[in-house]
């Protein structure tokens, strides 16, 4: 390269450190932009390729909303899938659901509540469709239904019940047969098997539950009978649980639970639900579905949970639990200062 006039050889130096500097620096951005681009190209190709998958919720109020939340975070943490949600409300229509579907091309369904379970069933029906329909967060009954139940499977609470209380062997277990009565004929096969008696008492409305309730609590036998309060609206349980605690109290009574805020109040256990663990075992089942469609619809209990211990609970039934038994349980009543 020439020198010009009052141009130094160092500065030609210079200017040439600076153009390569330059040209470097360029071609480093280039390598940058694909390296960080590509991905993100593929991800979104890779996206398209994978089974658009539905996820409808209802909307609730924010005691409930968590709930859902919990399922959504568990039904996406599982790959594979394209999971799109869509929060239903009354506005939401047949209609509107089948166009927005067909727009997001939706080859499947995870409802999640009653009344979302409900208006996708009546748009497979109004559309023939054989696109695979899962249900869940709901007290779900056969048949028909394919998902999972919020009501838990019984050998998780009879499990629980012998490691917790082995001194017992009868169960009372009062029920409506449309929220329960399948899983009935379930809790009395797996009572065997923990040689428990086991004692449903089917009830048609509020009435009958709460007159049953309360020949329970005058017949029940001091050290040796539970009485099991079912995930079912049968029972007014804003009215029935004091006289249910006040009984167990006095007569040291075992009672377990569905409801975690019954533990709180003084029941000693409690299995509540692990929404998270529930939301992929759904993704599951509806991949089974999708794998094989014609699969019969199938429901199962819920088996997917936590536990909750009253420990005052426990040593007014003088039930002594060790340290390393404690550290298992996932929630403690009344809560550790």
């Amino acid at each position: 390269m020439p020198i010009f006039r009052g141009q130094t050889a160092n500065d030609l130096r210079v200017s040439k450190q600076v153009c390569n500097t330059w040209l470097f620096l360029c071609a480093l951005a280039c390598f940058l932009f694909a390296v960080i681009h590509t991905p993100l190209a593929a991800a979104e190709h890779q996206d398209k390729e994978h089974p658009a998958i539905a996820v409808l919720y209802p909307t609730v109020s924010k005691q409930y909303s968590g709930m859902f939340e919990q399922y959504i975070k568990g039904i996406e943490s599982v790959p594979g899938y394209n999971f799109i949600s869509l929060r239903v409300d009354d506005k939401t229509t047949s209609d509107s659901l089948k166009e927005w579907s067909e727009q997001n091309h939706i080859k499947g369904y995870i409802a999640l509540g009653q009344t979302t379970y409900k208006l996708v069933d009546a748009l497979n029906s109004e559309q023939n469709s054989e696109l695979p329909l899962i249900a869940g967060g709901m007290v779900a009954t056969p048949p028909g239904i394919s998902g999972i139940s919020l009501s838990g499977d019984p050998e998780l609470f009879f499990r629980q019940l012998q490691l917790l209380n082995p001194s017992i062997n009868r169960v009372f277990f009062i029920y409506s047969k449309k929220n329960n009565g399948w899983l009935v004929k379930r809790a009395r096969k797996i009572s065997r098997k923990y040689n428990l008696e086991f004692i449903p008492l089917e009830v048609d409305d509020f009435k009958q539950a709460t007159l049953q309730y309360r020949i329970v609590l005058r017949s029940v036998q001091p050290g040796s009978d539970a009485i099991w309060i079912p995930l079912d609206n049968i029972a007014p349980m804003d009215i029935l649980l004091p006289d249910i605690l006040q009984t167990s109290w006095d007569k040291h009574i075992t009672v377990f639970s569905n409801n975690i805020m019954h533990v709180r109040r003084g029941t000693l256990f409690a299995l509540y639900p692990d929404h998270i663990k529930q939301g992929r075992r759904l993704v599951a089942l509806l991949q089974r579905h999708l794998e094989k469609p014609g699969t019969p619809a199938l429901l199962y209990p819920s088996v997917d949970f936590k536990t909750a211990v009253n420990i005052r609970t426990a040593t007014h039934l003088e039930l002594n639990y060790s340290k390393e038994l404690i550290k298992t349980f996932d929630r403690v009543f009344p809560a550790y200062k």
